[in-house]
Parts: structure tokens; sequence; C-alpha cells
């Protein structure tokens, strides 16, 4: 039966699950009002800390940073500032760059990381904060993207988005009149990255079919709580009441616990992801401007649900003359070749990552043909009880959210390579790695 899960049930929130596994966060303050920064002082106090270290780019430091630096100023709080430069187009990478900028300045008698931002910032801050050792509070200024309480942290390393371990916030505080005043091309991309979780979810159901992955269905539940609440709140999100304000960053916030349950992003990223890191990757080759990571999610999601939706209606594969073909796929120097031409200056660690996973060797592409045949039925009833891709686009474009690559910049010819090898970037099932083991993702590249 259907669960529906809240905040308050989750947070710091430790228990034994029936998948047999131990559950935790350390995430175990929200403060998410009107005029909720006043209440700054109060939490540092709490937590005894007295020298904290805030990191903001100039949008952040803008929309809520000032503040947040005259409070702490009136409450004789002592603090050091990085201000990160924004760009004039686009939106700030989490790479070396940025990274390198925020630990130079990094003074050694902080006893706090305070993030002042949603997405890139937010990673900043808590990557940072797990290096060092010190806790993290995060304050929200748009409700943007899921990652904002997650023990994750995506970014940039030699033009790759990978996933390094990070420290979720010990607090996070969201003043709803700040964040109601986010612009809409974030509320949007808050809602894109929400919606691809109908994806991931199928995709983190789809391996559990055929490589036995585990699965559980107590976060599958939080992360549909956070989809229902999402959905709710995209009705009448435009009007930028205060009150579905909060229910979308609650959303977010409850996708964000889940990772932290699982210990890793895999009930909140799938195919839509990396459809999306791949995108962005070929922004940064290509010197485009960053587009928000929710965004592209969204996009993403549009994308690989055509995907499911056509999978739904596929007869039966012959999988003896899929066994028999093995030996005619390209081999491992032309699939090298490839990643090369694809992946440029980032081929190394793609190479890298398929030599020690071995996904695309013949001994396990025969051993997964075996599960795909054993469970056809079952993996075509989960791809029919995926949602309409037309179903999502409907919601995202009634935000006047982008929906299509194209619309946000990407070359042709990177949709169809996206669709081709975005899965090379992770040692994750999804949907495209499926049609590649059937043999049918060359045909839905031009989709």
């Amino acid at each position: 039966m259907k669960q529906s899960y809240t905040i308050d049930q989750l947070l710091g929130a430790s228990f034994s699950c029936n998948c047999g596994r131990e559950h935790s966060t350390c995430f175990s303050r929200m403060i998410l009002e009107e005029d909720a920064l006043t209440k700054l002082p109060a939490l540092l106090a709490e937590l005894e800390r007295r020298h904290p270290y805030l990191i903001c780019d100039t949008h952040t430091y803008d929309a809520c940073g000032r503040q947040v630096c005259e409070i702490l100023y009136a409450a004789g709080i002592t603090y050091t500032i990085t201000i990160l430069e924004s760009p004039a187009v686009g939106d700030l990478p989490a790479d070396e760059e940025a990274f390198g900028r925020v630990c130079m300045a990094f003074p050694k008698d902080s006893d706090l990381v305070i993030s002042i931002g949603s997405g890139t910032i937010n990673d900043l801050g808590r990557y940072l904060s797990y290096i060092t050792g010190l806790e993290f509070i995060l304050v929200l200024t748009a409700p943007s993207m899921d990652g904002c309480v997650s023990g994750v942290a995506p970014l940039i390393q030699n033009h790759i988005k990978i996933t390094f371990p990070a420290h979720a916030p010990l607090a996070m505080v969201g003043d709803l009149k700040i964040l109601s005043q986010a612009p809409m091309k974030m509320l949007s991309a808050g809602v894109g990255d929400i919606l691809g979780k109908y994806n991931c979810l199928t995709d983190w159901k789809l391996s559990a079919i055929v490589n036995g992955e585990y699965y559980c269905e107590t976060i599958e539940q939080i992360m549909r709580s956070a989809i229902d609440k999402t959905m709710a709140a995209a009705q009448t999100l435009r009007q930028r009441r205060p009150e579905d304000i909060r229910t979308l960053t609650e959303g977010l916030v409850l996708s964000g616990m889940a990772m932290d349950f699982a210990g890793s992003s895999r009930p909140a990223s799938g195919a839509e992801h990396h459809l999306s890191h791949f995108f962005e990757m070929m922004f940064l080759f290509d010197g485009i401007p960053a587009v928000l990571h929710g965004t592209k999610v969204g996009i993403g999601t549009v994308m690989a649900l055509r995907l499911y939706n056509e999978l739904a209606k596929m007869e039966k594969p012959d999988f003896e003359k899929l066994r028999n073909s093995v030996s005619a796929r390209p081999d491992q120097a032309a699939w090298e070749t490839e990643m090369k031409r694809v992946y440029r200056e980032g081929a190394p660690m793609i190479i890298d990552l398929e030599r020690k996973a071995k996904r695309n060797s013949p001994e396990n592409l025969l051993r997964r043909l075996s599960a795909i045949e054993a469970h056809w039925e079952e993996i075509r009833a989960l791809a029919q009880a995926a949602p309409r891709a037309e179903e999502i686009a409907q919601v995202l474009e009634s935000l006047g959210a982008p929906t299509r690559p194209e619309q946000v910049g990407v070359d042709p010819t990177y949709i169809a390579d996206g669709i081709l090898y975005a899965k090379e970037l992770r040692d994750r099932y999804t949907i495209l790695q499926l049609l590649w083991d059937i043999d049918r993702l060359e045909e839905m590249k031009d989709m």
C-alpha cells in the first residue's frame, strides 16, 4: 500500500528497514518560513559555532547573502566570505576552478561551512565540508534542485561530471519570501529535477530485475512522496504562493533525504541525469554557457521516458539471434576510438571506467540477455507503467521550461551521441543500457 512521507517523520531519522539495511541521515533541522534568516544566530549558538566560512556567488549574495552578513555582524559573529563571480551568461559551473577559489580563501580558524545558494554553491560547500571535516549549513536561495540536503556532490573534474562523497547539511534555512522571488527558470528547474524521478525509479527497478541490484521500496515511497508534492505545487507555481514554494522545497528536500538513506544518488539519478551530464560536458567542451541542472534533467526525463514508451510497445526480441550476434558488436578498440571522438579530453576517464566495470563485455552482455529474456514480460510491464513523455513535457511547458535539447542550444549531433553514449558516464544500469543490450539503441538516436 502506498505510503506518504513527511519531512518531520524523517529529520535525523535512523531506522532498520524491511529491505534489510539500516537507513540514517544527519540532516535534522529545517527552518523554512518567512524571515528564517533572523534565526541564524540562534542556530549557530545552539551548534556552538562562532567563525563560519560563507560561500556564495554574486547572484546569491544579492538574493540574501548580504542580509546574512548583516545579521551575523549584528549578532557579533565573525565570519569570512567568498563571493564567486557569476558569469554574465549562463550559470556558474561546479568545477575545479570554482572549488579551487573556495579552498584558497578558506581560513584555518573556521568552525562551520555555510553555503548561500542552491545548486553549484551548495555542492561546493558540502564537498568542502567533507574534506575539512567541518559541519555544514545550507542557506537556500532557490528551490531549483533536489541535492540540497543529500550526502553527495556532483562536481566537474577534467570535464567529467563525477559524484563525490560529501556532507549532508546539519540544517537548512530557507526564507519563503526570498525563495518566492527566485527566477521562474530556477523554480521550473526544481520541478524538472523532481519529475526526473519518474524515470530514475523505473531505471532502478529495471536494474533490480536484470542485475539483482539492491532496491528499497521504502526509499521508493519517499521518492514518490517527493514527486506527489512537486506535482501538486506545479499546478499553481507561477503564482509564487508561499504554500506552493514550501511544497516544492519540501519535495526537493525529501528527494535529497532519500539519497542520504540509500547512501548514493541511485534513487534520484538515472538515464535522465546521464543525458543531462552529457549535455553539460558538451557545453563545457564548446564554451557554451551552462544551463541549470534541473532544466537539463527535465529535458533528459522527456527523452528517457520516450524510450520507455517505445519499449512498452516492443515485441519480445529474438534472443537467440541476439546471442549469436554478440561477436559482431564493435570491439574494445573500435569503442575506444568512438569514446575519444565523443568525450575528447574526458575520454580517458570513460575508458578507464569501462575497463573496471566491463559493462559492454561479451560475457556481461550474455549474462544480461539471459536475465532480460527470462523477465521480458516484467520489464515490458514496468515500461508500460511509466508516464507518457508528453504528459511530463506538458507540465514543464506550463512553467515555461524547455522540453527538447535543441531549445537550450544542444547541437543535433550531441543529441544522437547522448542517446548512444551517455550510458558510458556511470556504472549504472538504465533504459539506455537495456536498449543497447537488445540492439535497439541505434534506431532511437534520432527520436
